[in-house]
């Protein structure tokens, strides 16, 4: 199927912590020789330092510089650049430490419509809720923005799953998987 974009999105994009960034990395060549420049991974942003040999930052594209200047008075930073492995596919990291404060809303909306309960988790839980919601927004602003009827995302495990539950909520219309 041909799309106007392909987003794949794991807490292990750029992020070597379990099996997902196998399975991502090992077909990443083949999603990006097909796909070409629709084919985006979005994974989690922590430092510099942190994907030191993971990625290379490079000059963000105009569709997402302005996604990024809208969605940084919300606190979330992004960043455009290559992920260093077979195919270097396009990488968009999401710098979400300051949407971190949020995590309490995040967690009651997640509770109110889903009875998620998540209240006294700890960072191992958090970390990834407030990530995965925060990519939600940014791939919410990306349909607003193309108004795009054909694209996909493929959400990873449950690390993810948040960013799913967002656009569900907000009655996206961007077709997505789990």
């Amino acid at each position: 199927m041909k799309a106007d974009a392909v987003f794949e999105i794991s807490w292990e994009v750029c992020n070597k912590v379990g099996g997902i960034y196998t399975v991502i990395s090992s077909k990443a060549a083949h999603m990006a020789a097909y796909y070409k420049d629709t084919y985006t991974v979005v994974g989690p942003f922590f430092s510099i330092e942190k994907v030191k040999g993971e990625f290379e930052e490079l000059s963000m594209p105009e569709h997402w510089k302005a996604i990024s200047d809208a969605l940084s008075p919300q606190g979330l930073r992004l960043h455009w650049g290559t992920w260093l492995i077979a195919g270097l596919p396009h990488a968009l990291l999401v710098d979400f430490s300051e949407s971190l404060a949020q995590a309490n809303d995040i967690k009651r909306q997640l509770w109110d419509a889903y009875r998620i309960d998540s209240w006294g988790t700890g960072d191992d839980i958090t970390h990834p809720f407030v990530w995965a919601w925060s990519v939600g927004k940014v791939l919410e602003a990306h349909i607003v923005q193309t108004d795009s009827k054909t694209s996909l995302a493929q959400f990873h495990e449950w690390l993810a799953g948040a960013g799913l539950l967002y656009l569900k909520n907000k009655n996206s219309p961007l077709k997505t998987i789990f």
